[in-house]
């Protein structure tokens, strides 16, 4: 029961090369949230964010000094019903600062001329008293937007919409507003494509590129029998839902006992085969190999993360699970009309859920399938929901992050270089 030569010196060579692998590990994956080394400081820093913040206000501070008469609010401003995707925004004040400026700036900064009058922008004000939103009367509002609507003008029911605001029900409101936004570009437009946005979001440069080639790309697929039918593609994920999910628990492992009984039939066939080999499996060793060295790799390779092990590759994917949240996503125009009745249905539940719920609750009871293009096309970065707590500090480390760790790491990953 003694370790040879041989053994020994394996066994250093094992330890050599797994701290170098646990030292690249911790490296690696400080930006990945599902990781054992995940380092918030890292993992949150907007690298690409603020530049594009920048941009964004730029833009806005152009088109804030008004060349004509401003127009009615909820009037149809500008001819865009046959506008290839109807963009609803949805606003509402928020307890630190509002973001709409630069979701709008970012949307519209690098569009050119051809591609702007592709889109009909709506916004709602989700409010029974607007004027209590700062950027209500901003100039820059009639500038950037085609449309701009309140509750009023839509005919919603302002005696229920105020006793939500007043019992604060959050989550059934939301129901009304998502719905309202759907229904708003599915009645005043012909877009075959709606996209539902929060106030809170920053687009890349090159979006309108990428999700218009994506959609095509989708339109084909499904003509060509590749795909299922699907519900909505998502322009923004966070990783921090991507990481090793306890649901799958199984699964790994099951894969872990896999790798063990690959490795110990290796070494019983080398065993046999090889006499080098024989010399290394002598007793106790080939029960180091198995159970120490292998479930210290096995362990490494669970606490690098699910994300930096197993990333996503640049494209469109499958994201039925673990894709959060609502910030950006675009249904095809088919999609609205069940849709707004399911989440009718939704608001009227004893117990309200979460517009995402609602959402994943319809796709799973239809069949549909749920896309995203990775990496990101948005980022969120209101510095905390309408819903958050005033006095919580929000403050550190970064002005620009996305509350409660909804952030998109593969968004400052991809365009922050």
């Amino acid at each position: 029961m003694t370790i040879n030569r041989k053994q020994l010196a394996v066994g250093i060579a094992f330890c050599i090369i797994y701290l170098f692998l646990l030292f690249t590990s911790r490296s690696h994956s400080a930006r990945d949230p599902g990781s054992f080394f995940f380092k918030p400081e890292a993992g949150y820093r907007p690298r690409y964010s603020l530049k594009r913040v920048e941009e964004a206000l730029q833009h806005v501070s152009d088109h804030s000094i008004s060349t004509s008469p401003l127009q009615p609010i909820g009037s149809p401003a500008k001819a865009a019903r046959h506008a290839e995707i109807c963009i609803g925004v949805i606003s509402v004040k928020r307890p630190f600062q509002q973001n709409l400026d630069t979701t709008l700036g970012s949307i519209l900064d690098t569009l050119s001329k051809d591609q702007r009058s592709t889109i009909s922008l709506h916004i709602l004000f989700a409010q029974t008293n607007p004027a209590d939103h700062p950027d209500y009367t901003q100039p820059w509002l009639s500038n950037l937007a085609d449309n701009v609507f309140t509750y009023e003008h839509l005919g919603a029911p302002m005696s229920s919409i105020m006793r939500l605001e007043r019992n604060r029900d959050v989550r059934r409101k939301s129901l009304f507003d998502y719905r309202l936004a759907l229904k708003s570009c599915y009645e005043k437009t012909e877009a075959p494509w709606i996209m539902i946005l929060e106030d809170d979001i920053l687009a890349q440069r090159d979006w309108y590129e990428h999700t218009t080639k994506s959609l095509q790309k989708i339109v084909e697929w499904r003509q060509q029998g590749l795909i299922r039918d699907w519900l909505y593609l998502r322009l923004f994920y966070t990783e921090k839902f991507l990481g090793w999910n306890s649901e799958e628990w199984l699964k790994y492992l099951t894969c872990s006992i896999l790798a063990l009984i690959v490795v110990a039939g290796s070494l019983l066939l080398g065993r046999k085969r090889y006499r080098p080999v024989r010399e290394l499996t002598t007793f106790p060793f080939p029960i180091i190999i198995c159970f120490v060295f292998l479930p210290l790799l096995i362990g490494l390779y669970f606490m690098s993360g699910r994300v930096t092990m197993r990333p996503l590759k640049p494209g469109i994917h499958v994201m039925n699970r673990y894709g959060c949240c609502t910030q950006a996503m675009v249904f095809p125009r088919d999609k609205a009309p069940p849709l707004v009745e399911h989440l009718r249905l939704m608001g009227r539940e004893k117990i309200s859920m979460a517009v995402d719920t609602a959402l994943e609750k319809f796709a799973d009871e239809n069949g549909l399938d749920r896309l995203a293009i990775v990496p990101s096309q948005m980022q969120h970065v209101g510095a905390a929901p309408y819903k958050e707590d005033p006095k919580e500090d929000w403050s550190e480390p970064y002005r620009v992050r996305g509350p409660n760790g909804v952030w998109s790491m593969s968004f400052e990953e991809a365009y922050g270089n």
